[in-house]
């Protein structure tokens, strides 16, 4: 087989290509055979050579569309600014947000549960603990458990709220993100505020009526 010359064009177009049947037909109703078909004579095993499943593909699709490439890309004067600032362009990233719903389904199955868990606590958390710590320093957050305030972070906004927005109705998700600011106001970290509740409230009903 000729060595492609243009690997990273060929995968940009797998991803545009991909993109497009998630959001027309969802992730689960999206099969390889069908991306395949949208790529002009592209073979399957071109599409394996860049991407080892359909679940790959989708992670670099999310990727693409996310607003924020680095977890050391924050920004703000304060380490609670950062962090507000970060959620914020993740809830704004109506894109990436629209392409994960289209794939709830599979996004909670057991194993991809697993390894959201697994990433979240070994990727995602560490990197968050430091700008909390840094919050602490700077009289932004008072904590004296900057780890377990990223890991609740962490646990209520993705693995909580996040994989069930699909499933659950539109009200209830309102009324859990106020729980949610609720709960860290009460632990006298105001993460999540009126802001923030505002941004969610518009990507909850968004995706609610256009997914």
């Amino acid at each position: 087989m000729a060595r492609n010359k243009h690997p990273e064009e060929t995968k940009r177009k797998i991803l545009a290509v991909a993109e497009k049947l998630f959001l027309e037909k969802g992730y689960d109703g999206t099969t390889i055979q069908d991306i395949i078909d949208g790529l002009d004579g592209m073979t399957k095993g071109v599409i394996y050579h860049h991407f080892d499943s359909k679940l790959a593909i989708l992670n670099a699709v999310m990727e693409e569309n996310d607003s924020q490439k680095s977890l050391s890309d924050w920004h703000g004067k304060t380490g609670l600014e950062k962090i507000q600032n970060s959620v914020k362009e993740a809830f704004k990233s109506y894109r990436k947000q629209e392409i994960g719903y289209s794939a709830g389904v599979t996004l909670k199955s057991p194993r991809i549960l697993g390894e959201q868990y697994l990433m979240t606590f070994e990727t995602i958390v560490p990197e968050l603990e430091k700008v909390v710590k840094e919050g602490v320093a700077d009289g932004s957050i008072v904590t004296d458990s900057p780890k377990e305030v990223a890991e609740l972070l962490m646990l209520t906004l993705n693995l909580w709220i996040g994989i069930q927005i699909t499933t659950l109705p539109e009200e209830e998700l309102h009324r859990k993100v106020r729980f949610v600011k609720k709960t860290f106001d009460g632990l006298g970290i105001p993460v999540i505020d009126a802001e923030l509740v505002e941004i969610a409230d518009e990507l909850i009903t968004y995706l609610k009526k256009n997914s």
